[in-house]
């Protein structure tokens, strides 16, 4: 199974969600089980991460006894795969989503967790040089240090890129929204077959 983390405060509304949608859809095509989920965090209580380091000395997070990271918890590791679409605030991930990063320091912690699992990286923004690069950089260094495979796509190398990415505003200055990126749908596409393909090639080894 394919787990999309949509990480936008707006939740099913946001361009970002869209794109990740597009990805999870391709997945599916390729995928042998053809399951995928999207998680909208925003419909979900995260607290913020103390600093406590209960987690270091191997002990449950404490503020999983008040909020919804249990939930979440369960899904990432149930998950074969995981593909993170955030967009761009301020140049970097919104709040709401490095939260999520934060308190899964605890699934790092106690047994790495997430290790092993197919990871693939989507960004939106709303300026054609919006941070796109440094949102993708936060989200593969997080992936890495989970000790997940984070990988990109493979589709034509002038058009696709190795990741999904695209702005609301176009290269003459007007506005609109991901339904219109062909670029960015074709980029998030490309990526969500690419981790398909690799769960796929990793269950059958």
């Amino acid at each position: 199974m394919i787990l999309g983390i949509n990480g936008s405060p707006r939740g099913e509304r946001s361009n970002s969600r869209f794109l990740l949608s597009k990805a999870l859809e391709a997945a599916s095509e390729v995928l042998a089980d053809d399951s995928t989920e999207i998680l909208d965090i925003a419909g979900f209580q995260i607290r913020h991460c103390t600093g406590c380091d209960a987690c270091v000395r191997k002990k449950p997070c404490p503020e999983s006894e008040h909020d919804d990271m249990p939930k979440i918890e369960k899904k990432l590791a149930n998950a074969n795969g995981i593909i993170i679409a955030a967009p761009s605030y301020f140049t970097s991930v919104p709040g709401i989503l490095k939260d999520l990063i934060d308190r899964t320091r605890t699934m790092k912690m106690l047994d790495h967790q997430l290790k092993d699992k197919v990871f693939g990286a989507i960004t939106y923004a709303g300026l054609r040089y919006g941070g796109q690069e440094h949102v993708i950089d936060v989200l593969n260094r997080y992936a890495l240090g989970q000790g997940m495979i984070v990988v990109g796509s493979v589709g034509s190398p002038v058009k696709h890129g190795t990741f999904g990415s695209g702005s609301m505003q176009t290269d003459e200055g007007k506005w609109r929204n991901a339904e219109s990126d062909a670029l960015a749908i074709d980029a998030s596409e490309e990526l969500g077959r690419r981790v398909a393909k690799l769960v796929n090639n990793i269950r059958e080894t």
